[in-house]
């Protein structure tokens, strides 16, 4: 739970993170007046500006290059699809500039009613448009996948065909439209792309009802006719660059094990199939930039590791550590790759990748915690934090991308936090936590030497934090001052207070307001957990708890006062108000708990000491009325 607890704080704080720095990103844009234009899809122009398209331009060739265009497919991409596919250079430019003119046009039309935050078509707007071109041949591409159905269960309930015969048609039939595919995808993408998927889906089905029905097949042969056929449509989705037909293929590959009705799961023999496909899968992406593929990988292995992670006894003849070495490579393929497109796409949209490097990092931690052996543990999990921080360290280095920092580090530090909670627990588990995040944040200024990036690095203690309330309600105290509780407060107050003094001058050279902010929090709670604890250690250690309560509050008093004067004298409206709240709290205490609570000789003397400690301030001297006081801190 208590490892729960802090990877939940890391997560939430990288979040947040990214989400402000977005914001930031947003307002900038507003500001100076930067508003991206887009048109609707599906508008049609008025009678005014009608749509002009050139004679000389065939109506096919003008439609695919408008719609890959407003897919978001590079130019040169669709330039060398249709010059392989033996269109004319000379058409294939008339055709882009014809599009980009009517774009204009409408652009010009649409302005006065687009909204600043449009950037291009959303997720259900793609797919609207997907079911919208050639909506006649999708549906007739389902009845006749129903039809076929229908056909083959009336002939098999009248014995037309024989067992052998039904499968054979089966695959026949899948196979044309697989042929009928790729021809039709020369000219026509999304028609060609929709018979690739129908003869595979049917190969797929005859496959499964071969092994249900009949017995036909073992189990390793019918995975290998359905990976073929799958293999053949990522094939075809390569070289016409079809980013559905790889999703597709890809789907089809990880459903294909769950079709092969093998009588007794071959677990070894499955993250090897499993394996291959995710090679492939990385192959697409490497010719072809299709990062999304990298997420969809993962989602399938996640899958088919989630009955091992969540039940793992009810699997006892399996063996485990071969899958964690599968485990291993699949992490390992996943990371070089994620890597690599976080290196290659500067500039870019990253967070697909972030997502998929974070889920990286959560995949190969569970299968760590749940699998490796016990002893092994930590040293696994400080080996993989290593190459995620040195991968993190990279990035942010190539790419001077904070997003990417924050994810890689976050993963690190999630790592960092897991193998120390495989070797403590309690109040040294909360010790180590904060021992480490204080240092993670010192290394991230010292190798990066970006102040604002290692004081947000710092609110990682926010999680020691959170494990520190039990230290702070312990029965421990009323037993002695030394003891594990006391050195939970001791550290977090020193290494907060530590922080804080270090980044102090840092913070002061640059002008941006949000370290400085960061930084005074550091200094403020470190300061108020050195309070709490002199005012647990006093009470515990001294029998009177009048004697504790004065000697806590004249302490506070005194350290009120002078950085009150302090700020005063110097023009620091931080150590001004510090001071003052510091003091505001020591009389507020008095008059509202101590002055009911104590007995009358510790209400006197208490009251005399701070009394004559505010009194005492008249004799300062006082600043000249027309200094200044500087307002940022």
């Amino acid at each position: 739970m208590v490892f729960l607890t802090f990877i939940g704080g890391v997560v939430v704080l990288v979040l947040v993170l990214n989400l402000r720095d977005r914001v930031q990103k947003l307002e900038q844009l507003i500001e100076s007046g930067v508003v991206q234009q887009t048109s609707e899809q599906g508008y049609q122009p008025s009678s005014e500006q009608p749509e002009k398209q050139p004679l000389a331009i065939p109506g096919p060739l003008f439609d695919y290059v408008k719609q890959q265009l407003q897919l978001g497919t590079d130019r040169e991409k669709i330039k060398n699809s249709l010059l392989s596919n033996g269109w004319q250079i000379s058409d294939v430019e008339k055709a882009f500039s014809a599009v980009i003119a009517q774009t204009q046009v409408q652009a010009q039309t649409l302005r006065p009613l687009v909204m600043p935050e449009q950037t291009g078509p959303t997720m259900s707007q793609k797919f609207i448009g997907w079911l919208k071109e050639d909506w006649l041949l999708k549906l007739g591409a389902l009845l006749l996948l129903i039809g076929f159905g229908w056909l083959t269960t009336y002939a098999f309930l009248n014995d037309w065909i024989g067992p052998m015969g039904r499968i054979a048609l089966g695959v026949i039939a899948g196979s044309i439209f697989i042929l009928l595919g790729y021809w039709r995808i020369k000219k026509y993408l999304a028609q060609g792309g929709i018979f690739l998927v129908l003869g595979s889906t049917t190969i797929l089905l005859t496959i499964f009802a071969a092994r249900t029905v009949y017995g036909f097949f073992t189990p390793f042969s019918a995975l290998i006719v359905m990976f073929l056929s799958t293999a053949f449509v990522a094939l075809a989705s390569v070289k016409y660059n079809s980013r559905a037909l790889s999703l597709l293929s890809l789907t089809l590959a990880g459903i294909a094990p769950l079709l092969t009705k093998s009588p007794a799961t071959d677990h070894v023999g499955l993250f090897a199939y499993l394996f291959v496909v995710i090679l492939g899968a990385i192959w697409i992406v490497a010719l072809t930039g299709q990062r999304e593929l990298t997420a969809a990988s993962l989602i399938i292995v996640s899958a088919y590791s989630a009955p091992h992670l969540l039940s793992p006894f009810s699997f006892p003849l399996v063996d485990t550590q071969t899958l964690l070495l599968f485990a291993y490579a699949f992490a390992t393929l996943f990371f070089l790759t994620n890597t690599a497109g976080l290196l290659k796409l500067k500039g870019k949209d990253i967070v697909p990748d972030l997502i998929a490097a974070a889920g990286n990092g959560l995949f190969l931690l569970a299968w760590i915690m749940t699998t490796a052996p016990d002893e092994w543990k930590s040293l696994i999990i400080a080996a993989w934090m290593v190459v995620f921080a040195v991968g993190s360290f990279l990035i942010f280095r190539i790419t001077q991308r904070q997003e990417s920092f924050y994810v890689y580090a976050g993963v690190g530090v999630a790592m960092l936090a897991a193998a120390t909670s495989a070797e403590l627990s309690g109040a040294t588990l909360t010790i180590a936590y904060a021992i480490e995040s204080g240092a993670i944040a010192l290394i991230t200024y010292v190798i990066l030497r970006n102040i604002k990036i290692a004081e947000r690095t710092s609110l990682l203690l926010i999680g020691p934090i959170i494990l520190s309330i039990d230290s702070l309600t312990s029965i421990s105290w009323s037993r002695s001052v030394v003891h594990k509780d006391f050195f939970v407060l001791l550290v977090l107050s020193s290494i907060m207070l530590g922080l804080g003094s270090f980044f102090l001058r840092r913070v002061k050279e640059i002008d941006d307001k949000e370290p400085r902010r960061i930084n005074a929090l550091l200094l403020i709670v470190g300061s108020a957990y050195a309070f709490v604890l002199l005012w647990l250690s006093l009470h515990a250690g001294l029998l009177n708890n009048n004697n504790a309560v004065m000697i806590s509050l004249v302490v506070y008093t005194i350290i009120g006062l002078i950085t009150y004067f302090y700020g005063l004298a110097n023009g620091k409206r931080g150590l001004y108000l510090y001071g003052g709240v510091l003091v505001g709290f020591v009389i507020g205490r008095l008059f509202t708990v101590d002055i009911w609570k104590m007995e009358l000789a510790g209400k006197i003397v208490t009251f005399f000491l701070i009394g004559a400690l505010l009194v005492s301030t008249a004799f300062l001297g006082k600043k000249k009325h027309n200094k200044e006081i500087i307002n940022n801190y």
